[in-house]
């Protein structure tokens, strides 16, 4: 396994922390046309694997990491709900502003419209999750935001959740860690329709210097504001002026 002293920052254009297994590693190379990544995780099983598996990757803490070099953008899948509680999921986007030149990229199961559900008598099953330690919300990220100086971002919504009948939803009364509704495993759930949706993860983007409307686009994949048949809701902050010219 790599050392963290060895690593030559100056060699990658992107951070992906918690890489896990180095797949959000691949994708965020692939999606953004980036050079090359470097992973970054607590686990040094799963950073052993994502090496094997012929990624970049070096055992560190994301939330006290020093990077001397900048990098073009600092990705962030499925990591942030693992933090101790908002209060240090700041403190990392705060970090990773500082490190990055162009933008940072999020990607997080939702926890959108928790405390309403739960009062219905369900839930999504990964709010259960005893590694879920922290369920931003995208009020929560916009505070955070505010503070930070963070003006200029993409939030995009997907996977649609209408009903009790999405298999992410599960009866309130199952035990931690479970995953989609299986009659088999579970106990029945009440049939509801939510009145107003759930969804099953968030998608942002929080661009950290001017970029002109096209180049814009094709970070965030597109401005829409609704498309069916992908279930993606898209809000944008800043659109009229940010986050760059015309």
């Amino acid at each position: 396994m790599p050392s963290l002293d060895a690593v030559d920052w100056g060699r990658f254009d992107f951070l992906d922390l918690g890489c896990s297994r180095g797949a959000s590693t691949a994708y965020c190379r692939r999606r953004f046309g980036a050079r090359r990544g470097i992973g970054v995780d607590l686990d040094p099983v799963k950073v052993g694997e994502a090496v094997r598996a012929g990624h970049e990757a070096v055992q560190a803490d994301a939330t006290t990491l020093e990077v001397p070099v900048p990098v073009r953008f600092v990705s962030m899948i499925d990591f942030l709900e693992h933090l101790p509680g908002l209060e240090a999921v700041e403190a990392v986007l705060g970090r990773a502003a500082s490190v990055a030149t162009d933008f940072l990229y999020i990607q997080h199961p939702s926890f959108e419209g928790e405390g309403f559900v739960e009062g219905l008598g369900v839930r999504q099953y990964w709010w259960h999750w005893s590694g879920h330690t922290a369920h931003p919300q995208v009020a929560d990220y916009c505070s955070m935001f505010e503070r930070l100086g963070l003006d200029r971002y993409s939030i995009r919504f997907r996977g649609l959740v209408r009903d009790s009948r999405h298999p992410s939803v599960i009866p309130l009364g199952t035990r931690k860690n479970q995953h989609a509704f299986d009659p088999a495993l579970h106990p029945p759930k009440p049939h509801l329709t939510f009145a107003r949706p759930l969804w099953q993860m968030q998608e942002i983007v929080i661009a950290l210097r001017p970029f002109r409307r096209r180049e814009w686009a094709r970070i965030v994949k597109g401005g829409v504001v609704w498309r069916a048949r992908h279930r993606l809701v898209e809000a944008t902050r800043g659109a009229r002026d940010a986050p760059g010219s015309a």
